[in-house]
């Protein structure tokens, strides 16, 4: 049988004022029908280029400049516009990486689907527009909108980030094509709604039979997803492979590298493993192989020449170590028994105290700690009737962090993390409680008392780019928190001395910050939290966006810093492949509350809270062969609006152990008998974990 879509020596190139850029060379790859292919490499090695050129909706200094775009036997090239618009849509379709964007905000989903369909409809036969209303309807009901026939009628900004992921699957999945494009749909979402979507993808492509190219960075998805793998790199096709063939016994040392920088690959580590260097500029593309610089195999001839293609069985790899005349290491050295970095050498700075986190000095502690924010009704609301609510940011937290350790307060989108870790450096005033830095109350203290302080508490904040100011130079960045400090300093020492701190070159400092990489501003934004060398730091999502190796590396830096200054880490994140890593304590929160505590290991083996204990199992982890072993907790639904809490237990509504006590009374967060550092707010703590309890929410081991 042909393949639904087949790209041949495909190339891609983007003009520009100074060169004309190959962003993509000599790329070739299948896909079949019902197979999901996954489509994988760090940021900037090429993928959302081959989705956009495969929908022919390249910018307009893009071109396809050789090879062919097969679909069901047609070269998409050769295409007229008039014709590609019959199968963009219909026959291709695209989730693409950010629903917000892609979704219209003045027009309600009723509209924006309804078009769609009237545009692109099914089997290609013409409706009528109530036809197109009760398709739209069907198909999110299909994807898992609930009350589809009411919510048709809102608008973009009326769902939530997985409702809206969910929106966007259901446009391009209504005309039932062929193949899908999915650049990217859960980069941005939590673990459970990562869960959610993904099943929903294999669920769907089950039904339908599509062909879907998935695009992501994340191994995890790859490996409990896709049926192959396409491994890209500066543009090259360096490996293709059966998924399981791959993660079992990866070729080209660059899909070894990614595996071994993933966190889930190693547990207990003392540094992450990361892969040196960063992907080419496609203005400076080096000779010969392109990840040669980057490659611990390297010979002089991968500096020289450009690999050939070999053929392994049914897989192919673009790397010279598997010609006939290579005589270096064997490549699979790298990936079997890879040993630990080194650690650098550390600086002379205090060195961390070695007693039991416990018996050391609260850095943080909170009290009761309540964050509410009342809605402001404008004057078309009060027309319309509409009464003014009481969002519960956070809704009672007491919590202890001790000198010197890293916390991970971890929850979904919504639960209150990021609001906490303000209000702990009182960037948001508590509405009732009591927060202590230091053993000293800041709870009520005027802004004039608490600016000194902001130089022993700082934030990494979730942005880095939209946190540095665009017309500053990385070094008035650094010196900027000496000049509201009034703080006298070499500037031209300082700056070299905090760059070299975070691992950047004195080269960064006069740069601006959309000059830099993800990596290189998240540092620039860790070294101008640490420039007057606080005791505390809240760090809002320091890996979120980055691909696994700089992600990796941010990590190992945290780490370092923090034995080297004796930091106090508050850690946000909802990505729990890393808390086992650098976290020494877990705290879970849903909508405003702790609903668990306890060290990161003990956590992470034996959670008491069904919630946490749904978190961990949704983690998706890089090995395939766990496919229909693991058994992984979707969760239904979302996470409740905190303007409208259930009563009893705020987690009731998705608990698969409610009983109906759970419907009436609000647990309180107490310890669990004999382990007085691990405390859970659950009725029912001992029935978590017991695989023979009967389960009310969905499970799905293929995932």
């Amino acid at each position: 049988m042909a393949p639904t879509f087949k790209a041949v020596n495909l190339e891609i190139k983007y003009h520009t004022r100074q060169a004309t850029l190959t962003a993509v060379r000599a790329a070739s790859f299948e896909v079949e029908q019902g197979q999901i292919m996954g489509l994988v490499g760090e940021t900037g090695c090429g993928k959302s280029t081959i989705g956009l050129a495969i929908m022919r909706l390249l910018p307009p200094n893009g071109k396809i400049s050789g090879g062919e775009l097969l679909f069901k036997g047609r070269d998409l090239r050769q295409m007229s516009e008039a014709e590609m618009q019959g199968v963009r849509g219909r026959e291709i379709s695209m989730i693409f990486q950010d629903p917000m964007t892609c979704l219209n905000p003045v027009f309600s989903i009723e509209q924006q689907m309804v078009d769609a369909i009237l545009a692109h409809p099914p089997d290609n036969r013409r409706i009528s527009r109530g036809e197109a209303r009760d398709r739209a309807i069907a198909m999110l009901e299909k994807v898992g909108i609930p009350d589809a026939g009411r919510r048709i009628k809102n608008f973009p900004h009326q769902f939530s980030g997985g409702m809206s992921q969910r929106i966007m699957i259901a446009t391009a999945l209504q005309s039932n094509p062929s193949l899908l494009i999915a650049d990217e749909p859960t980069s941005s979402l939590d673990v459970t709604l990562e869960a959610q979507i993904v099943g929903l993808i294999r669920q769907l492509r089950d039904e339908l039979q599509t062909s879907i190219l998935y695009i992501t960075h994340d191994l995890g998805i790859v490996a409990q997803l896709c049926d192959n793998v396409v491994v890209l790199y500066a543009g090259n096709v360096v490996e293709t492979g059966e998924t399981f063939h791959l993660f079992k016994n990866p070729l080209h040392p660059y899909t070894q590298a990614l595996l071994r920088s993933h966190p889930s690959n190693q547990a207990g580590a003392e540094r992450l493993v990361t892969i040196r260097g960063r992907v080419p500029s496609l203005r400076d593309l080096p000779m010969g192989c392109k990840f040669a610089p980057r490659c611990d195999l390297a010979q002089p001839i991968c500096f020289e020449k450009e690999p050939q293609t070999s053929t392994i069985d049914t897989r192919t790899v673009l790397c010279h170590a598997y010609q006939m005349s290579w005589k270096g290491k064997a490549p699979g050295s790298l990936y079997h028994g890879v040993a630990q970095p080194a650690k650098p050498e550390p600086m002379e700075t205090t060195p961390a105290p070695q007693e039991p986190i416990a018996a050391r000095r609260q850095a943080v502690h909170t009290e009761g700690v309540r964050v509410h924010y009342r809605d402001t009704i404008g004057w078309l609301g009060k027309i319309l009737g509409e009464k003014e609510g009481l969002v519960r940011a956070v809704d009672g937290v007491d919590i202890a962090v001790y000198r010197g350790e890293t916390l991970a307060l971890v929850g979904e989108s919504g639960s209150g993390k990021t609001t906490l870790g303000r209000t702990i450096l009182r960037l948001e005033h508590p509405t009732s409680g009591q927060v202590s830095v230091d053993g000293q109350d800041i709870t009520s203290l005027p802004q004039a008392r608490v600016r000194p302080l902001r130089a022993h508490m700082q934030m990494i904040f979730q942005d880095p780019v939209s946190s540095l100011n665009p017309r500053k130079t990385v070094t008035q960045l650094l010196l900027e928190p000496f000049k509201i400090h009034n703080l006298r300093v070499d500037p031209q020492r300082k700056v070299d001395e905090l760059l070299e701190m975070v691992g950047l070159s004195s080269e960064q400092a006069d740069k601006y910050p959309h000059q830099l990489a993800g990596g290189q501003a998240r540092r620039v934004g860790i070294a101008r939290a640490l420039a007057l060398r606080p005791s505390l730091l809240v760090a809002d999502e320091p890996t979120s966006g980055l691909d696994v190796s700089v992600a990796a590396g941010v990590l190992n830096l945290m780490k370092d810093l923090r034995e080297r200054l004796n930091l106090t880490y508050v850690l946000i994140t909802h990505n729990l492949s890393i808390i086992g890593f650098i976290a020494d304590r877990v705290a879970v929160m849903y909508l405003g509350k702790l609903v668990e505590v306890g060290e990161t290991s003990l956590l992470l083996a034996h959670p008491k809270h069904p919630y946490t204990e749904a978190l961990m199992s949704a983690v998706a982890l890089p090995d395939p062969e766990l496919r229909g072993k693991r058994q992984r907790i979707v969760l239904e639904g979302e996470i409740p609006s905190p303007r409208n809490p259930p009563p009893g237990c705020p987690f009731h509504p998705r608990c698969r152990y409610r009983q109906a006590l759970c419907s009436t009374e609000a647990p309180v967060l107490r310890q669990l008998p004999g382990d007085a550092a691990h405390m859970v707010a659950c009725h029912y703590p001992e029935q978590v974990g017991s695989a023979a309890y009967p389960g009310t929410t969905r499970h799905d081991a293929g995932l």
